[in-house]
């Protein structure tokens, strides 16, 4: 039987990959016509970074390796930059009506959280079994996104790393 603490970390990393996707996504298929639908983007992101903040923070327990627990470490740091920058831009939105400029604290945050997947996933594998490797699919969509900043390529990054949480959410779910 899936414990409680693995199913509310499961529906964290779903809501995490499915959010994030939600204001990456409408941006792209709407655009950013008026102030409400860039806040209502930017909102879904920031719920996605907080609900990602919640399922990385649950995960520990589900760590078993040293490495991962280093790893674990390193995507609390990442994902704290990434609640910062969702903050910055929550606030700059409402003040201005734009996205802001600068995006060091997510490239930052996005960084930390590809060192933080390599590490993490082999912590991960006797829990999780195969899924295990979901983390460094992860991974691989974070360098795509942080590294080939050329439209579409930087989005289908992005939309990798979402989707490996989505896939870690419902392995979480499954797990007994």
């Amino acid at each position: 039987m899936t414990s409680r603490y693995d199913r509310g970390t499961g529906v964290a990393a779903i809501l995490a990959g499915a959010l994030i996707f939600a204001g990456q996504a409408g941006e792209l298929a709407f655009g950013s016509e008026s102030s409400t639908q860039r806040a209502v983007e930017v909102t879904a992101f920031g719920l996605g970074v907080v609900a990602l903040i919640v399922a990385i923070w649950r995960l520990r327990r589900n760590v078993t390796t040293r490495v991962g627990r280093i790893g674990w470490r390193v995507a609390v740091g990442g994902v704290a930059l990434l609640g910062l920058f969702a903050v910055q831009t929550l606030i700059t939105v409402a003040a201005t009506g734009d996205v802001p400029e600068n995006f060091l604290l997510f490239g930052l945050g996005l960084l930390l959280l590809f060192f933080g997947h390599l590490l993490i996933a082999p912590g991960l594998r006797p829990t999780l079994g195969r899924a295990w490797l979901l983390p460094i699919v992860g991974a691989a969509g974070i360098i795509v996104a942080i590294t080939l900043d050329v439209d579409p390529i930087h989005d289908i990054g992005l939309f990798v790393f979402e989707g490996a949480w989505v896939a870690l959410g419902v392995a979480l779910l499954r797990t007994n």
